[in-house]
């Protein structure tokens, strides 16, 4: 009966885990969407003194935020997302618009795909 308790507990626990690191993603990623897209408009607007302090806010909480999401999630994708946010900074600052944008996408796909590797589907299981 003992086994039966502690196996209980451990599978209560690792569900509250499952779903904190669910929702700790989705608020991860609606953050961090909204600040690289606030820092893409801004570039596209000319306005790139303010992309700068956009894409630099971006890297400052990309890197709050790693510490959280390499708990749980596999480093290579963390670290896709670390260097193409690392380059925002610089590009905005040298005014590489074309670049700038491109990356401010390429950054965008990889917290959305990471945010639908969390999320329980069909796909993900199997």
């Amino acid at each position: 009966m003992k086994r039966l308790w502690a196996s209980a507990i451990i599978l209560v626990v690792l569900l509250a885990v499952c779903i904190f690191g669910a929702i700790k993603t989705q608020q991860i990623s609606a953050d961090m969407t909204q600040t690289v897209n606030s820092a893409k408009e801004a570039a596209n607007s000319g306005d790139m003194e303010t992309a700068l302090k956009l894409s630099e806010k971006a890297v400052k909480d990309w890197h709050e935020c790693h510490k959280v999401l390499c708990t749980y999630m596999p480093h290579d994708k963390l670290e896709a997302i670390d260097q193409t946010l690392a380059g925002l900074p610089m590009l905005s600052y040298y005014g590489s618009n074309d670049q700038f944008a491109a990356d401010c996408d390429r950054s965008i796909t990889q917290i959305k795909y990471l945010n639908e590797s969390e999320f329980a589907s069909i796909e993900n299981i199997f």
